[in-house]
């Protein structure tokens, strides 16, 4: 007798309460209208727009001529281990080894894993929000709950006082990320400080995203370097991505306690095995610093800053939309409520909600964004800057048409 498929199965409690990404679920949708023909500019996707530097694309063929392109070590090879314990210890203040660090298949690996490692079923993730997308669903696959916490323009930073509203006996991370994705926000030394004695009485573990760290156009505060005190429960998240523009390359690396980051190892072992190893040739190449790779990061940010200095100033001359100036990273993430209920557009189209709203972007001006919602925050627009000056400057001509209030 045959096997009866008509029933079919079902996905896992835990699969079906995983959002994907709204960012690259966006992305897909403006790459495959672009296959068809259409106009797309993307405000969407969050990855510099620039190549990543020639010395580091050579420093991988030269992998490939040695062929360097079997197993490394699960946890990667030491020398980009010690790189980066090197690098950490450099910005931070606090002396790391190159065994309390392992390389990851990109930043968004190492954040599942520091996930895992801290979570049990019925602990509790704090979340500044807004907050990137894939926070709260990884703290959901560990089987924790996510307790967001609100913060509001212009700074959008954590307050000691939210903090210590927010904290219970089921608090087990809290997770930040500086410069911020979306706000651009940028914590000093001395906010993290104040932030770390709100948890110095706790268990509380932290967990810091420092993948923007080299794209801030004010000085960036360093955790460790902060509240050197709480080593032995910080992980500290960062990777090649964005400074080197590395996107598709994935490459990240989690820093953390020594005898949990054994643990990392393990988890690590049944997932990915390793990063590829061609990658983290080339990773240890850029991570050397050296002199024809350096000035690109420093040229990336200054055109940063007048990709966001040109965007913050076309946003605000739309009737209903407010927007602060970003410190950090290349995204914006401007107040759109005061947009709702209005007509806009030629059309006078009305929406109520980010979500809306970011729909009427894509279909009547071809203009891609990721609504607040994604982040925790209704009511906003995520905008990149992360796309040429012309492009910009086009896409900002096409949303102040299609926001333009009747």
């Amino acid at each position: 007798m045959g096997l009866d498929t008509r029933s079919g199965i079902t996905g896992s409690a835990r699969a079906r309460n995983i959002e994907a990404s709204a960012s690259m679920a966006l992305d897909a949708r403006a790459k495959a209208l672009k296959a068809a023909g259409q106009a797309i500019i993307s405000f969407g996707v969050g990855e510099p727009d620039f190549p990543t530097p020639e010395p580091v694309k050579q420093a991988a063929n030269r992998a490939l001529v040695d062929d360097a392109t079997h197993y490394t070590t699960v946890s990667g090879d030491p020398a980009l281990r010690k790189l980066v314990a090197e690098r950490t210890a450099e910005f931070t203040g606090v002396p790391f080894s190159w065994q309390q660090v392992i390389a990851t298949s990109g930043a968004k690996e190492a954040l599942f894993i520091a996930m895992q490692l801290l979570c049990d079923p019925g602990d509790e993730v704090l979340l500044p929000a807004p907050y990137w997308v894939s926070y709260a669903e990884q703290a959901k696959m560990a089987g924790a709950g996510v307790v967001p916490i609100e913060t509001s323009a212009p700074s959008w930073k954590l307050t000691p006082s939210a903090l210590r509203e927010a904290l219970t006996p089921r608090s087990r991370a809290l997770v930040l990320c500086t410069p911020c994705n979306p706000t651009g926000a940028v914590y000093s030394d001395a906010e993290l400080a104040a932030l770390s004695e709100v948890l110095a009485g706790t268990d509380v573990a932290v967990v810091v995203d420092e993948v923007y760290a080299r794209i801030s156009y004010v000085p960036v505060g360093r955790w460790l370097r902060a509240a050197p005190s709480m080593a032995d429960r910080t992980f500290i998240v960062d990777g090649v991505s964005k400074a080197y523009a590395m996107t598709g390359w994935r490459l990240g690396w989690l820093v953390g306690p020594s005898e949990l980051m054994q643990m990392a190892s393990a988890v690590q072992s049944h997932l990915t095995s390793h990063p590829s190893s061609i990658t983290q040739r080339a990773a240890t190449f850029a991570l050397e610093a050296h002199a024809d790779v350096e000035p690109t990061i420093d040229a990336m940010v200054a055109t940063f800053r007048d990709r966001r200095d040109a965007i913050v100033s076309g946003l605000s001359q739309i009737s209903g939309v407010e927007c602060s100036l970003p410190e950090g990273a290349f995204y914006v993430f401007p107040d759109v409520r005061g947009l709702f209920g209005r007509p806009l557009g030629p059309k006078g189209r009305v929406v109520s909600s980010s979500n809306e709203l970011a729909a009427y972007l894509l279909d009547d001006a071809l203009i891609v964004t990721v609504p607040g919602e994604a982040f925790g925050t209704p009511g906003f627009l995520r905008f990149s800057y992360a796309l040429g000056m012309d492009q910009l400057q086009e896409g900002m001509a096409r949303v102040q048409e299609a926001l333009r209030t009747n």
